[in-house]
């Protein structure tokens, strides 16, 4: 009986001693110092990070997430999508490649303001439009040929902005609309696109309306147009450039007047 009493306390006592020395190989563990970056200046949106921006630490592995991007390679040559601070540590969620990043983060809107625009799947190419995408914009209006009583109308076209940004796209119900143009839908798929889900749940409304960044005069432009006929819009290309064009008319046509005038005045 005794020498039962003294295994099961001999057991014991192991399990303890066990307990304790793992405890104890978790804890140093886990105050294990761990290499860490850190920015060692203040750096504006939309920077190319460099070597030279870096600053090695360490921190307890305990207080490492994974969010922090522990390799240079995973740092360097990205685009920081917000402003970084000196001694902020390098997290992925803030490095994005150059195509991901958001110009509104870096620019001075002091003279830009928000215009809507009606929008729908086919005319707004597809859906493949998303914030910081660059549109131009094509108004599409009628006319009659001068004669009292000719009764011959025309319709023309005309690209009239380019190089328009867009501010947002939100659908018919109110929320953001997710361009899924380049996704995969399908059971084979799995309805994913690079690991994430491309279903958008309560974003998954219809295209609706598209909001873009304009100053003032632009946005006068837009609301006169928008009363006399269609705009249209009309995607852009990484490598595209802007250039004038005479525009497009079908049928009988006269001369039509547009463009800057005194619109409105006290004198």
């Amino acid at each position: 009986m005794k020498t039962k009493q003294v295994a099961i306390t001999i057991a014991q006592m192991g399990a303890v001693i066990l307990f304790a020395g793992g405890f104890y190989y978790f804890t140093q563990k886990q105050m294990e110092p761990t290499t860490v970056w850190q920015f060692n200046r203040d750096i504006p949106a939309n920077t190319q990070i460099t070597e030279g921006d870096l600053v090695k630490t360490t921190i307890p592995a305990q207080a490492v997430t994974k969010g922090f991007a522990l390799s240079p390679k995973d740092i360097v040559g990205k685009y920081n999508n917000s402003k970084l601070v000196t001694g902020e540590y390098a997290l992925k969620q803030k490095l994005v490649d150059k195509k991901n990043i958001d110009p509104f983060e870096s620019m001075d809107l002091t003279k830009y303001r928000k215009i809507s625009l009606p929008i729908t799947y086919i005319d707004g190419l597809g859906g493949n439009v998303k914030r910081g995408d660059k549109v131009d914009l094509v108004f599409v209006g009628e006319g009659e040929k001068a004669g009292e009583g000719s009764g011959k109308g025309f319709k023309y076209s005309k690209a009239f902005l380019q190089d328009i940004l867009v501010y947002n796209v939100t659908t018919d119900d109110g929320f953001r609309y997710t361009d899924r143009s380049e996704g995969v839908k399908g059971d084979e798929a799995g309805d994913m696109q690079d690991g994430k889900d491309i279903q958008s749940g309560g974003e998954g409304g219809k295209l609706s309306t598209v909001t873009l960044a304009v100053t003032l005069d632009q946005a006068e432009q837009i609301s006169a147009r928008l009363k006399s006929g269609n705009i249209r819009i009309v995607g852009r290309f990484d490598d595209s450039q802007n250039y004038d064009t005479a525009g497009f008319i079908v049928g009988e046509y006269d001369k039509v007047f547009s463009g800057e005038g005194l619109a409105e005045s006290n004198k």
